[in-house]
């Protein structure tokens, strides 16, 4: 099959000619139709965050159709349209038995991460790991269930937030985008941020009620004036460097929440004064559970999410791709598109 391999970390990723995985008999083949590229994906490409081993198949926002399926699978039929949830997990140890699959501590792999992913022809994964796309969801856009969107919603459901109150999101990009949606849905009342205007205009047309500069010395004026107090009750910071963290502080209200989604090898610069006596909730976020990415799933069919689509490139040009990405100057998400 061809695929798209990383034989050095900051090297191009070369498309070869290399054998269809093999599978076991509580796995299913996929032949790959689309891939969303993902920060992660830069950060395996730079050495940052995780390493897996050389060389090695990156891609962990897939879709595609069952190819061939193990002996012991029930359930799945060739040709049937599947997304994956990434994490390969126990099912036994706490964090599984309380659905925050995300933390399982006895992976038996990753998709694209620590396992081969899906810049190829064709991907492996469990059975149990695999749900239907519905015929609805194009599958550059069901795709985006396995990292993108799961992460969104998993990030809501980890904050208080209820209609009429009032989140900033720092970095409209694609999880932001996302979360725009979410949000909207839940007539949570939403600020959006970005350093680029092509970004805040798609975040006004996705239903953001208010678009700032994240670099314009009047932000943090105007959002306490939107929220009508103290700040807002949550603040995502889909970016993860130290000025962003520095910046979710001082939008939030006391007793708010920020929830981290971006990662980044820096420290925040927030004090403990701050978090004690304004009595802050700092949460981080990971990924989501299988059920969160079920309940995406039906988001996608029903129209509720429609993450905008800002190039696709076909798995040749996935090199470009990925520098486009390094840019920043896309405004939405980007997808390899396979066969």
């Amino acid at each position: 099959m061809k695929a798209a391999v990383l034989h050095e970390v900051g090297n191009p990723l070369r498309i070869e000619d290399v054998p269809i995985p093999e599978m076991g008999p509580d796995d299913v083949l996929v032949e790959t139709k689309a891939c969303g590229i993902c920060r992660t994906d830069l950060h395996i490409y730079n050495g940052l965050a995780y390493v897996p081993q050389l060389p090695h198949i990156l891609g962990h926002e897939p879709a595609g159709i069952v190819a061939k399926v193990g002996q012991n699978v029930s359930g799945f039929s060739i040709g049937q349209r599947v997304v994956p949830h990434l994490f390969f997990t126990c099912g036994n140890c706490y964090y599984c038995r309380v659905g925050l699959d995300a933390q399982c501590i006895n992976l038996t792999g990753l998709l694209g991460v620590l396992n081969d992913g899906a810049f190829a022809e064709y991907f492996v994964a469990p059975a149990e790991n695999l749900f239907a796309l519905p015929n609805q969801v194009p599958f550059e856009v069901g795709g985006l269930s396995s990292c993108a969107a799961i992460t969104a919603i998993h990030a809501v459901r980890k904050t208080r937030l209820r209609p009429n109150d009032t989140a900033v999101i720092i970095g409209s990009g694609g999880i932001g985008q996302i979360l725009i949606q979410i949000l909207k849905a839940s007539g949570v009342r939403v600020v959006a941020t970005s350093r680029t205007t092509g970004k805040l205009e798609i975040a006004k047309e996705l239903g953001a009620d208010l678009t700032l500069r994240q670099d314009h010395p009047e932000t943090f004026k105007e959002i306490r004036q939107f929220s009508e107090g103290d700040g807002a009750q949550c603040v995502f910071d889909c970016v993860g460097t130290s000025s962003t963290m520095k910046a979710s502080a001082q939008y939030v209200m006391r007793s708010g929440q920020i929830v981290v989604i971006g990662e980044e090898p820096e420290f925040p610069e927030i004090d403990t004064i701050q978090i004690a006596q304004r009595e802050l909730e700092i949460i981080g976020t990971r990924n989501g559970s299988r059920q969160d990415i079920d309940d995406v799933i039906s988001m996608l069919a029903t129209g509720i999410l429609n993450p905008p689509i800002a190039e696709t490139f076909p798995l040749e040009k996935v090199n470009q791709a990925l520098d486009l990405m390094k840019t920043g100057g896309v405004n939405g998400r980007i997808v390899i598109t396979v066969t």
